[in-house]
């Protein structure tokens, strides 16, 4: 199995401005302040314990098929390093899956950013009987996840180390042209040797491009999850999904909207598309590791006066 890839997102290379990373997550922090984060009454089965994190936003909690979204923190965009809170934050989102492993019976996990290496697996065939399969680790704790995940001599991250543990399937979900074009960005506005006016464009289009990639992934994610269950892979129609916190809120207002769309110039010829999570009629969670739950930056959003509403426009089927 390849490592993850370093490119990732606005929020996690420290050569974009302290300014644009607040302005990427401010969104985000108005659901904090005004109780956007359900109860485990309200959230059902999907509520996390509050030790790891908190559940931002669920729909649909009857339904059967299921997507467990999980903002996170990841290494430095550009050198693969680890902030000074990656660990942590890292740590926190492995215990968060490792809950949802065993109290919802994921099996899936589909991470921003993971491209299998093509040599190295042919076309999968059904998942082994339970008696051949991998059994579960004992759970680690907080501290020692850490240690782990603050390693420098082998890339580890909170993935690698569900799968390494768990008896589970990693697949595929970035595009791969998309994100290719997302790197090349990052890599002129990171040079700096570009002009004002040539970065302001540059900065325009990394944003409309990093916002399409996340609507590509996450059109593609119910075919997988249906694709993985029907060919016998994993025994429920669920899966977890992994991206950089970035990435949440357009995941959000796509989830508001019930739909795609991108006031970006480029996306005129190809503005709207249904969300195929409305389509297919998703139960979705999203899930904030805690040390992100509780940024200090989060709590300045009593600027922000983006009013986005809970509660998504489709109805659970009847």
């Amino acid at each position: 199995m390849t490592p993850f890839s370093y490119f990732d997102s606005r929020y996690s290379s420290p050569r974009i401005s302290f300014k644009q990373k607040v302005g990427g997550i401010l969104v985000l922090s108005f659901f904090l302040l005004l109780g956007g984060f359900l109860s485990a009454a309200e959230a059902g089965s999907g509520a996390c314990p509050p030790a790891y994190g908190k559940v931002l936003f669920e729909c649909n909690p009857t339904q059967e098929k299921q997507l467990f979204i999980i903002g996170m923190g990841h290494r430095d965009a550009l050198t693969g390093s680890n902030g000074r809170r990656t660990a942590k934050i890292q740590a926190e989102v492995y215990k968060l899956g490792e809950w949802l492993i065993r109290q919802e019976g994921v099996e899936l996990v589909l991470p921003e950013g993971f491209f299998k290496n093509p040599g190295a697996q042919k076309t999968p065939g059904p998942a082994p009987p339970d008696s051949e399969k991998k059994k579960p680790s004992e759970s680690l704790d907080l501290k020692t996840l850490e240690a782990k995940l603050a390693g420098k001599t082998a890339f580890i991250n909170a993935e690698i180390l569900l799968k390494r543990n768990y008896p589970i399937v990693l697949q595929q979900v970035e595009d791969k042209k998309c994100y290719e074009e997302v790197g090349a960005l990052i890599g002129k506005l990171s040079s700096r040797e570009c002009a004002l006016d040539e970065y302001a464009r540059i900065k325009a289009e990394l944003d409309y491009r990093q916002d399409r990639r996340t609507a590509l992934m996450l059109q593609k994610i119910p075919e997988i999850i249906d694709r993985e269950y029907a060919a016998g892979r994993v025994k429920t129609p669920k899966a977890i999904f992994t991206i950089g916190l970035s990435h949440v809120p357009p995941i959000l207002r796509y989830l508001h909207t019930g739909e795609i769309r991108f006031s970006f110039r480029a996306a005129e010829n190809n503005n709207f598309q249904e969300l195929n999570l409305q389509r297919h009629n998703f139960r979705v969670s999203i899930l904030i590791p805690k040390s992100l739950a509780e940024d200090p930056i989060l709590e300045t959003s009593a600027v922000v006066k983006n009013h986005f509403v809970t509660s998504p426009p489709y109805r659970e089927s009847k």
